[in-house]
This record gives C-alpha cells, structure tokens and sequence, in this order.
C-alpha cells in the first residue's frame, strides 16, 4: 500500500517538473517577444530577457561552478552574459570544465537543478511539515493541496520569497548541454536496477523507508508546486501583456 502511495508522488512530481519546464520555455520566449514588439531589435530582446532572468541565471551558473570545485574538475571559465553559438543558438551563461569524467559532467550538468530544488524548499518553508500529501497528484484534484499552498500567501513575507523562487525556478532547468552527460548515466542506472529487480536482488524496503521517502517526495511537490503557481500568474500576465501590444503596434510575433 506504501509503494502505492509513493508511486502515485512520484508521478505527481514528474508532471510538476514538466510543466515547470514547459512553463520556463514559454516565459522566456515571451519576455523576448514583447521587448521585439517594442524594439524590432533582436539584440535587445535578448538582453531584456537576460536582465529579467540574469539573478536566477547567476544562480544556475554558479551551480556549476560550486560542484565542479566540490569533485575537484577544473574550471577554466565563468560567464554571465547572453553570447550567440556557432549553431546560431543564444547562450546566457557557461561555465568551462577541463579533465571531468562521466558521472561528474552529470553532476554538474544537473547542479543547477538540485541547487534550485534546494533553494524552492527552503524559500517555501515546506522543511516546516507542511508539506503533507503535496506532490500526491490526487490532492489536486480534491483541492487539498491547494489549500497547503494558499497557506505560503498567508505569510509576511512571502512577497520576495515568491520573487525569488520564481527568479530561480526559470533558471534552474538543464540546458541541452547540461543534459547531455546525464543521459547515459541515467539509463544505466535505470538498466541496473532493471536487472536487479528481475533476478530478484532488490531487497525488502522497511516501512519507514517508504514513510521518509513519502515525507520527501511531498517535500519536492510543495516546492514545484508553488513554484508552478507562480509561472502560471506571470505567462497569464506576460500573455495579457503581449496581446496589449501586439493590439496597440498592429502586429505579433511569429515563435514558429
């Protein structure tokens, strides 16, 4: 019964961090629309967006840099700074690594996200135990969890904590390269377990693992969730914004 009710968290937060990532994507290209349909310009359109964002860029990048340092891999770069690839792609910031092997380009590749995650829990209080039943996906639909996030908006405070966890879960997505050397990694860990699960060397989890593990996930579905909350009411915004304008100046922008 346990394995279920972990199971059905365990979804609940993938489709948390999916959206939040479709969310990310759409912010960002509609923050460059609506300085293009103001400027025509390309260039500022890009560094409109890069200064919106440029905190929880700092962030992602720093990620980086931390855990590079922390597995001993040199870095021979830091930027912070919007730059056009060869491949005509824009690249907001980058952090060079020399001498790193396999498991610790994954690392880093996915520091930003752990950082983040880090960061959305602690700015969101959800260490505190009131995070019970979040990432369960049920809970949404009974309003439940709904009701747990409500009370993050009865704090003081929660004005710059919801700033900055917006700030920072726009920037925390590994970029392509970031998840590049992580792939492999995680395709044989899922092969491991695979084989282990059927010769049957997986061993018995103790209900408190799964009482921990629940508590955890639940943890993880606080912080998406509020997280996904606010990108919500600022695309809504954005969008309003961008219809205004477009209405206004007679023209729109093309995203295909």
């Amino acid at each position: 019964m346990m394995a279920v009710e972990v199971f059905h968290r365990l979804i609940g937060v993938v489709i948390l961090v999916l959206v939040l990532a479709r969310l990310s994507n759409w912010i960002s290209l509609h923050l460059q629309g609506i300085a293009y349909l103001v400027t025509r310009s390309h260039q500022v359109a890009t560094f409109f967006m890069f200064l919106v964002l440029a905190p929880g860029i700092f962030v992602h990048e720093l990620s980086h840099w931390v855990m590079a340092r922390l597995l001993g891999v040199q870095t021979t770069g830091f930027r912070v700074w919007p730059k056009r690839t060869r491949k005509g792609q824009i690249q907001l910031g980058a952090v060079e690594v020399r001498g790193a092997g396999r498991l610790s380009m994954a690392l880093i590749g996915m520091a930003p996200f752990i950082v983040g995650t880090l960061a959305l829990v602690l700015l969101g209080g959800w260490l505190r135990g009131a995070a019970t039943d979040m990432a369960d996906w049920r809970s949404w639909v009974s309003l439940s969890g709904w009701r747990r996030a409500y009370g993050f908006f009865e704090q003081g405070d929660w004005p710059w904590r919801f700033y900055a966890m917006w700030v920072i879960s726009n920037a925390m997505m590994p970029s392509a390269a970031d998840r590049e050397p992580v792939r492999p990694v995680v395709i044989g860990l899922a092969l491991l377990v695979g084989v282990a699960y059927v010769v049957g060397l997986v061993p018995t989890i103790p209900p408190n693992v799964y009482a921990n593990l629940i508590a955890f996930l639940d943890v993880l579905g606080g912080a998406f969730l509020l997280a996904v909350i606010g990108n919500v009411f600022v695309a809504l915004f954005l969008a309003v914004v961008e219809y205004g304008l477009g209405t206004v100046l007679g023209a729109r922008v093309d995203y295909g």
